[in-house]
């Protein structure tokens, strides 16, 4: 019995084996992992009905109607007017930005410095105080000889049997004496005059000096507040330019944007349009459009 089945285990071995060699043979494995494991590479089908979504501004904008046979590459919508003002909006808002950046402003010229002023010269009274000196010298001696002549003339007129005309004499030089002391009396006045009104003179000019260095300092200051104001105003100006410059090109940005946004819608296929629905319009303004393609075979 041992023997019988190592027979049969022997038998099963050669069977296995044969059938083994009969798959490889006909049955290759690279081929059999590849059908199994690997999916196969299938072509591209080409639709037979295209539903096509387009935004517009207006209906002008969709260039195909029902019914319509289109071929491939053929411009289904396309915003032309859109694009043209947006195009034209650009152009002016880039033009008006170069005009503004080459814009020149010119920032103020500080103030000239003021010159100083010239003191004075140094004055001196001492030819006025000498005629002053002088006349008041002379009355004193014209008044000590008029004294003495009065003195005189009053001892002579005391004097008996004295010759009148001696008296008289005398009585003329008192008199003429008294004169001089007057006409030195309207010299000592004219001398004090001529020194006053030379203080006064000199008085006069201190003040217009004085008023003339206070203008001065006035127009050297309200020449500071204008240089001040007019820079303060440049600055402003150089701040305004920028914030016009910046709203211009946020402006001419926004409009290039929108520009890029106004693509042209061009059909894949060649086929017949079938339907066209308006689905409605956006809050923007702009309206939806569905374009059904059915695309030849």
């Amino acid at each position: 019995m041992k023997r019988v089945s190592k027979l049969v285990i022997y038998g099963l071995v050669i069977v296995g084996i044969a059938i083994s060699i009969i798959t490889t043979n006909f049955f290759p494995l690279s081929s059999w992992a590849t059908a199994n494991n690997q999916p196969t590479q299938t072509e591209t089908t080409t639709p037979k009905r295209l539903n096509i979504t387009v935004n517009v501004s207006e209906p002008d904008d969709l260039k195909v109607s029902e019914g319509e046979q289109i071929a491939k590459g053929k411009v289904i919508a396309d915003r032309e007017r859109e694009r043209t003002r947006l195009t034209a909006q650009q152009k002016q808002l880039q033009l008006s930005l170069d005009r503004l950046q080459a814009a020149s402003i010119t920032p103020p010229a500080a103030p000239a410095a003021v010159p100083p002023t010239m003191a004075l010269p140094p004055i001196s009274y001492l030819e006025q105080e000498a005629a002053v000196a002088k006349t008041k010298s002379a009355i004193s001696s014209i008044e000590s000889e008029v004294e003495l002549k009065q003195q005189e003339v009053e001892y002579l007129s005391g004097v008996k049997n004295l010759d009148p005309i001696i008296l008289e004499h005398e009585q003329a030089k008192l008199k003429q004496l008294k004169l001089n002391h007057t006409a030195a009396v309207r010299e000592y006045q004219l001398a004090m005059g001529k020194m006053q009104t030379a203080k006064s003179s000199r008085k006069y000019q201190e003040y217009q000096a004085s008023i003339n260095t206070a203008r001065r300092v006035e127009e050297m200051n309200q020449a500071r507040l204008n240089y001040q104001r007019q820079l303060a105003e440049y600055e402003q100006r150089l701040t305004d330019r920028e914030f016009q410059v910046t709203q211009l090109i946020e402006k001419l940005n926004n409009v290039e944007n929108q520009i890029a946004t106004l693509a042209v819608i061009k059909s894949p296929y060649n086929g017949t349009v079938r339907r066209v629905s308006w689905l409605g319009q956006s809050a923007d303004g702009t309206l939806t459009a569905q374009v059904v393609l059915m695309v030849n075979k």
